[in-house]
């Protein structure tokens, strides 16, 4: 994988969806066969869409988030709180996107600092153009595609309780609970916990 697709990660796979990434964890947990895993997606539906196509495109996306994981991160994630889900599944996404956690490490954070009450496209845009010096592959990318990217990357925080709303942006405070501290410093994973911890 080149390595400003590595820096991206699978951001535009879509949202954190919670509850179907624990399905996805506990299923994981199984260690599954192909069969067993289309199986679970596309003939019991697990993920309960409304097509095979839909809930296959869901479960891989889910899947390159959390595969890398360890079974205490997805045992843990499986029989999380909705709360405790969401911070791990951005924990997971932070990992899986690099571009993502220096988003919120650097812009996000600064906008805490200056008391800023909620952040905009405009951040996201300059943040992208100072990270297209790095990676010059990033401007080689549709219009569209980057549009998405930042839609998705809104609705991430949102859903990780980062964001009042997409609509808004409005910066909440977010504190990193015990259980998914703990777990994140078990991973050698404190930088993770540094573009989480938002107050």
């Amino acid at each position: 994988m080149t390595e400003y697709k590595q820096y991206l990660g699978d951001l535009i796979g879509g949202s954190l969806m919670i509850k179907e990434s624990q399905l996805i964890a506990e299923l994981l947990l199984t260690d599954p066969t192909k069969e067993q895993w289309d199986d679970a997606i596309v003939e019991q539906n697990i993920l309960q869409k409304r097509s095979a196509a839909s809930a296959k495109r869901n479960a891989a996306t889910i899947k390159k988030r959390i595969a890398t994981m360890d079974n205490n991160f997805l045992r843990a994630l499986a029989d999380a709180n909705h709360e405790e889900a969401a911070q791990l599944m951005v924990a997971a996404t932070l990992i899986n996107s690099p571009l993502l956690a220096d988003f919120m490490r650097t812009v996000v954070m600064d906008a805490k600092r200056m008391y800023r009450e909620s952040i905009d496209m405009k951040d996201w845009e300059s943040f992208w153009e100072d990270k297209s010096r790095l990676y010059p592959e990033l401007t080689e990318m549709s219009e569209s595609s980057t549009y998405k990217i930042a839609q998705v990357a809104f609705k991430i925080m949102t859903d990780g309780g980062f964001l009042e709303s997409t609509r808004s942006k409005l910066l909440t405070n977010v504190y990193v609970t015990p259980d998914v501290r703990n777990l994140l410093i078990n991973m050698n994973q404190e930088n993770i916990i540094q573009a989480m911890e938002i107050y």
